[in-house]
């Protein structure tokens, strides 16, 4: 597989692991620590969601458009689901900031269905992306365009602890292989120092969000 192709189906799949997640821990009541936690998570998620999309529209986009415009009706096709997935976040961001002030029942069940329409409209958009879209912008970009878009997009604007815990985040419940392609697009000390200082971090919120480590 291709390593752009593969990073980003990692990062798919990082957002399917935890709507899954969110699905499964939102089926019960939650003490207020691991509530506390669990919107905390879910807003920083989405604000990654966010970052990265906004990578695609204002970057991916028009960079195939400069090269392919008779992809048009492709790219089209990914802006008006980003526009339904960006109404979809909002409305799970909103559910989480009522659920984190007030953990009742009724605020529960409206954040686990707010997770439902979440899911409906980002699951079959991945899907989409992967099986269509993917395959036509790897055959457009070529490695200086990768370099430019990383650079002035993909990276542009995070923190170093927003990279170090996003780091830590696509890493999660990956097998060697695929832990082994994501270290391989970040320098040797660089992964080291992120690890450190980031790992233990995250994994507390992880033990504390999910009961996992």
């Amino acid at each position: 597989m291709n390593p752009h192709e593969e990073m980003n189906t990692i990062i798919h799949d990082a957002l399917r692991r935890d709507l899954d997640r969110l699905e499964v821990a939102l089926r019960q009541p939650l003490p207020e620590d691991r509530r506390t936690a669990l919107c905390g998570h879910v807003d920083w998620m989405l604000d990654v969601l966010h970052h990265h999309h906004a990578g695609e529209d204002e970057g991916v986009w028009p960079r195939v458009l400069a090269k392919r415009p008779d992809l048009q009706p492709m790219v089209a096709e990914m802006e008006s689901e980003h526009e339904a997935l960006a109404a979809a976040s909002d409305g799970l961001r909103a559910a989480t900031a009522v659920y984190a002030r007030d953990g009742s029942e009724r605020n529960r069940l409206d954040m686990a269905a707010a997770v439902e329409q979440m899911k409906q409209a980002t699951l079959p958009h991945l899907e989409h992306e992967e099986r269509e879209a993917m395959p036509l912008v790897l055959a457009t970009l070529d490695e200086a365009d990768w370099t430019y878009l990383e650079k002035n997009h993909f990276r542009k604007g995070m923190s170093l602890g927003n990279t170090g815990l996003y780091g830590m985040w696509i890493m999660d419940d990956l097998d060697q292989r695929r832990q082994a392609a994501v270290r391989a697009t970040i320098p040797g000390p660089v992964f080291w120092f992120l690890r450190r200082r980031y790992g233990p971090r995250y994994r507390r919120t992880t033990e504390l969000v999910w009961g996992t480590t």
